[in-house]
């Protein structure tokens, strides 16, 4: 397996350049190429495996829905992750008889904690290769109010906006997209605002309210 360096942002302001290893990314692997990969290796047809998977996550459904978490020998740990709708941040602390808002709470994800015996196999059967020099942070020269006006200018000829897009047109790093586009859409004088959650996630113009 290969792996770079990557230059780390200095979030704190220490002065100081950190760098963090990071797995040199080849492509995802098609659920049907996997499952043909699978069944070569056993006595299976890969329809049979992907039917098995799909029974698998249909039955451990039922548990997850009851409070469960599902331990899978040798694959790992799976639980519910909550999350509280149009919220980047936890819900403060209520005085005694305050009520707290549940019309909001959601299930996020799941979360999934790999079984350790199989996180060790892959540290001892897995070759680790550096490639190429330390990737640099790349430094963005424009200001928030020029990103701003970046971002309204694409929305001027697209409906919608995700991150991924913001990052690219600014040069921004993803977690600083992410970051800045909220703060855009915290403001209802940007024109920008946010819809959808999770992978529907996108910004959109703000339209503004008529008197």
């Amino acid at each position: 397996m290969e792996y770079t360096f990557q230059e780390m942002p200095d979030v704190h302001g220490t002065g100081k350049r950190k760098v963090y290893p990071k797995p040199f990314h080849c492509g995802r692997v098609a659920t049907d190429f996997f499952m043909k990969d699978v069944a070569g290796q056993t006595a299976y047809a890969a329809g049979a495996i992907e039917a098995l998977v799909s029974t698998m996550t249909e039955a451990m459904d039922i548990y997850l829905k009851l409070g469960h978490s599902v331990k899978v020998e040798g694959l790992g740990t799976f639980s519910i992750a909550l999350g509280m709708k149009g919220r980047e941040e936890a819900e403060e602390v209520k005085e005694k008889g305050e009520r707290y808002d549940t019309n909001g709470v959601y299930i996020r994800s799941i979360n999934f904690l790999p079984d350790p015996r199989w996180v060790e196999r892959l540290r001892r059967t897995t070759e680790l290769n550096k490639v190429g020099d330390v990737k640099k942070l790349h430094k963005v020269k424009s200001t928030r109010e020029e990103r701003l006006r970046m971002a309204l200018d694409y929305l001027e000829g697209q409906p919608m906006i995700r991150i991924g897009d913001y990052a690219f047109i600014t040069g921004l790093s993803w977690p600083a997209a992410r970051k800045e586009l909220h703060s855009f859409a915290d403001d209802p004088t940007s024109g920008i605002r946010k819809t959808g959650r999770g992978n529907q996630l996108v910004f959109v113009k703000r339209v503004p309210v008529q008197p």
